[in-house]
């Protein structure tokens, strides 16, 4: 593909071994012979995304505006960011101003995909990140979402049975790093941990992590044979090996992170109110590390752990971060700074070869994008109305839910996860809304479980979705179950009462609930439905969305929050 080529010389990587289970060498971007310690300090700019999630296209359903001051008028207001092309172009502008940089990411490049990409395999953003020049990326979760032999599959650059989908694929050109995934039976590593590049006379060593908690967050069946260990513990146990290979400077690039609700950019680097599992690995970690690239989180963010930096670019390449490492002679750090660069849409312009890779995807997916579903008069948020409430669109695809099970056998209850809807629905006026909007919204592809429960499980099933964490998600739920709830300060969390058609819960009978295979499989630690009876399969659940909406255009204008109350 001759369009993307110019581009490659910015990776400033030649690949000098590749083992899937060892380490791989790099070597690029210096202007020193081999091995040569620089006289004078070095400084090192990392440029990193993470959960990019297949999000190629520039616009609609791409669900990120974030809201940053408009660059003619300064008022604070959502502005169109991300997309293949526009990243593209800002990459471009930033590494032409450094001599010593590289581009990683912290995984989930895809799964969760739009259909622009997953209806092709997720191939074409395999393709456009390794002509960006990416030189590594942590292994996500959702990287996992189709099984670990169809993420070999697209590295190695196979085709599936049948063929590839996107023409003349050659897979990716950079490794996913994986140091804390390993065979169950074997104790082996499934994908290298760490790749060795010389930057400017100094050996980087790039290391690579997922998020222990892989079995929690996706399907049972796509990890079958896999075990996750802790990521600090594996990262650390690791350092004597990298010194030992000449490694200078450690990157840590992890699929986990932390959550927060400040500023992309904090230039104190304090950022108040950082909190999570990122937080507490980062603590953990080894002070060899000299930085922390995360993700999984979807959050921005540029904050400094007892001293070191550990960084996040948001999500779907509406973010790209610059890390600058001051490192001396020896690879130590004399000075670290981050800054978050926003996409936007409104200021860059896209890069014509991107902008063709993404014309090409769209003529190839176009009808099954585009096929009609409704005309509808407004749209409905993912964010719940209250914390630990409902939203106006998880109500709706509970309800799309229970209608659809309903119309195939006799169902009680509907229920979905709040992290399986991915974007909000969004209408435009004189625009019908599509099988693509829909498959934003549910891009996993899951199928319907219909089970049998008792009223005492389903009553425990709800108590625990009372707060108990920060950031912790509620189930959402059809319109005729209702619960309350309540908290006295300092105290925990109290379910008052549930009723189910307007009845109040009866803990000794069987009601039937309809919920999606990775809640049905124990998903986000929802082992009660384990245990479920009489287990059906009832059909997909973007069928039942699109089902619902089409029969059902009014069922948006009706729709509203309070199935779940705080008393």
């Amino acid at each position: 593909m001759q369009t993307f080529r110019h581009f490659a010389r910015f990776g400033c990587a030649s690949l000098r071994s590749v083992g899937l289970l060892g380490a791989l060498v790099l070597v690029g971007c210096t202007n020193l012979p081999s091995g040569q310690k620089p006289s004078q300090p070095v400084e090192l700019s990392i440029f990193s995304i993470n959960d990019f999630h297949g999000h190629i296209q520039p616009k609609s359903p791409t669900p990120l505006s974030p809201r940053l001051p408009d660059p003619q008028t300064g008022e604070i207001k959502p502005q169109a960011a991300g997309g293949v092309a526009y990243l593209a172009t800002v990459l471009d502008k930033l590494r032409s101003q450094r001599t010593n940089q590289v581009f990683v990411a912290a995984g989930d490049l895809v799964g969760a995909s739009p259909q622009m990409s997953s209806l092709l395999k997720d191939e074409p953003t395999v393709s456009a990140l390794g002509e960006l020049g990416l030189a590594v990326s942590s292994l996500g979760n959702h990287d996992l979402d189709a099984g670990l032999p169809e993420l070999l599959r697209k590295s190695r650059g196979e085709c599936a049975i049948g063929g590839c989908a996107w023409p003349e694929f050659k897979g990716a050109s950079f490794p996913y790093l994986a140091a804390n995934m390993f065979e169950s039976e074997t104790g082996k590593r499934v994908l290298p941990s760490h790749v060795i590049k010389e930057v400017g006379g100094l050996k980087i060593a790039l290391v690579g992590a997922v998020t222990r908690d892989v079995p929690k967050v996706i399907v049972p069946k796509a990890i079958v044979g896999l075990r996750f260990a802790d990521e600090a513990d594996t990262l650390n146990a690791l350092v004597p090996q990298l010194r030992a290979s000449g490694a200078q400077v450690l990157v840590a690039i992890m699929h986990e992170g932390a959550m927060y609700d400040g500023a992309a950019n904090d230039p104190t680097y304090a950022c108040n109110g950082l909190k999570g599992r990122g937080v507490d690995i980062a603590k953990r970690l080894d002070p060899a590390y000299a930085i922390i690239i995360s993700g999984h989180t979807h959050q921005a963010y540029t904050c400094k752990i007892d001293g070191r930096l550990m960084v996040q670019a948001g999500s779907f390449g509406g973010w790209l971060t610059e890390s600058r490492l001051t490192l001396d002679a020896e690879g130590r750090v004399v000075d670290a700074q981050a800054v978050n660069h926003p996409v936007l849409q409104g200021i860059y312009a896209p890069n014509p070869a991107f902008v063709a890779l993404v014309q090409r995807a769209a003529a190839l997916t176009t009808v099954a994008r585009n096929k009609p579903v409704a005309d509808l008069t407004r749209g409905a948020t993912r964010s719940a109305v209250a914390p630990f409430g409902d939203s106006t669109l998880g109500n709706l695809v509970a309800d799309a839910h229970l209608a659809y099970a309903k119309k195939r056998g006799a169902v009680d209850v509907g229920m979905t996860n709040s992290g399986g809807i991915r974007a909000d629905l969004t209408v435009e006026p004189g625009r019908t809304v599509t099988l693509s909007d829909l498959f934003a919204i549910q891009p996993f592809s899951n199928d319907l479980i219909a089970m049998t429960i008792t009223g005492a499980q389903l009553q425990e099933l709800i108590r625990r979705q009372l707060p108990k964490r920060p950031g912790a998600a509620t189930l959402q739920v059809s319109a005729n179950l209702n619960y309350q709830w309540s908290q006295a300060e300092g105290a925990e969390a109290k379910l008052e009462s549930i009723t189910v058609d307007g009845k109040p819960l009866d803990l000794t009978r069987d009601y039937r609930v309809v919920v999606n295979n990775f809640m049905a499989d124990g998903g986000n630690d929802l082992n009660i439905f384990k245990q479920g009876r009489d287990r059906m399969t009832v059909g997909p659940d973007i069928d039942a969305f699109e089902e619902w909406l089409r029969d059902n255009p009014k069922a948006v204008d009706q729709i509203a929050s309070g199935r779940i109350v705080r008393k």
